[in-house]
């Protein structure tokens, strides 16, 4: 019985101790809501883009004859100049063909032994003065197309079995570069069939070259946020592989056309990367770039989170001297998803109640 009633009187304290409280401070309790003050502050609206990095320009290296990659002479990541050796071709001659400059080759021969004596026996007439320089003249000529055709039939017979004559200066099956930059690819191996280029087919590749001094950073963009992109922007970009690492880049070109990708229309961009820091960049590196789409310098500003909507109307809640509510319509403006300007409707002196969102 003694437990019972010491418990009473407890509650009952704790009861008086209450109510004591809430009569002291329900008049004041608006003292201890969260306000906010307007700010000044510089908005920038940011648009960030996945892409990656790519050289400007890649050329593939192609053979002018068709045969067997005999060797090659680069290997990928491997910095080259114009000119250099590439790769060296083996020609599978078609042995028709070798028959058939062979006899050819034959026959000039024996024209050609025809023809050099006759012009000999009328050479030595002619000195004596016992032929006439006309009848010379033919015994002569005739002597000289049986050299030049004997001499382009050897040339014909030893291109057909080496791709090439021992006089020429650019040797077809010798593949040389023609740009200078960084091997980024070799697509075959020793001993693959290799298919020349000509007007019906674009050839075997046989290495891809690119400058890594030259890189552009490509991405691609909503239509909606299109519209706020120039030629000639700035973007900044993080490289995902090297943290901490930004290099800037200027906006150099927006197709004219959008493609549909998962129902959203998307333009490509290209930037072109400006990297002064003189960074390790690589082909391929996955990046994210910043861009400032609009931007607002020295405004009034609130939090975002405490503006209230309600049909057409934008509002805030302020707090006056003693401390009463009072609803606000206000104006607004650019947003960076955090802050947003106030256009109308608020002072710097103003407190915004702070919304429990």
């Amino acid at each position: 019985m003694k437990n019972k009633a010491n418990i009473t009187v407890i509650i009952f304290i704790i009861i008086i101790i209450g109510g004591f409280l809430l009569i002291k401070y329900s008049g004041n309790n608006a003292k201890y809501i969260a306000t906010e003050k307007p700010k000044i502050v510089n908005l920038k609206l940011r648009q960030y883009l996945s892409g990656i990095l790519v050289p400007s320009k890649e050329i593939e290296i192609k053979s002018q004859i068709s045969g067997i990659l005999k060797k090659m002479n680069v290997k990928a990541g491997d910095t080259i100049k114009r000119g250099d050796l590439i790769a060296e071709v083996s020609i599978l001659p078609n042995p028709q063909n070798i028959e058939t400059a062979s006899n050819t080759l034959t026959t000039c021969q024996i024209n050609f032994s025809k023809c050099e004596k006759e012009y000999k026996q009328y050479q030595n007439l002619f000195q004596k003065q016992v032929v006439a320089e006309q009848e010379f003249d033919k015994y002569r000529d005739a002597y000289l197309i049986s050299k030049e055709e004997l001499k382009s039939a050897k040339k014909q017979l030893e291109i057909i079995e080496k791709g090439y004559t021992n006089d020429q200066k650019n040797i077809p099956n010798f593949i040389r570069s023609t740009v200078s930059g960084t091997v980024l690819e070799i697509p075959l191996k020793e001993g693959a069939s290799i298919t020349e280029r000509n007007n019906f087919n674009a050839g075997s590749n046989l290495a891809i070259i690119a400058n890594l001094e030259s890189l552009i950073f490509k991405a691609k963009v909503n239509e909606s946020d299109v519209v706020y992109l120039k030629k000639g922007m700035d973007l900044t970009i993080e490289i995902s592989a090297l943290k901490d690492q930004q290099i800037q880049a200027e906006l150099t070109h927006i197709t004219p056309k959008a493609k549909e990708e998962n129902g959203i229309m998307k333009f490509d961009i290209e930037a072109r990367v400006k990297n002064d820091k003189k960074i390790q960049l690589y082909p391929g590196f996955s990046a994210v770039a910043e861009m400032i789409l609009d931007r607002r310098d020295s405004v009034l500003t609130i939090k975002e989170r405490n503006l209230i909507f309600k049909n057409d109307s934008i509002y805030v809640e302020l707090l006056d001297e003693n401390y009463h509510k009072q609803k606000r319509v206000v104006k607004t403006g650019l947003s960076d998803g955090l802050r947003i300007e106030i256009l109308e409707g608020l002072s710097i002196s103003d407190k915004v109640k702070v919304q429990n969102n």
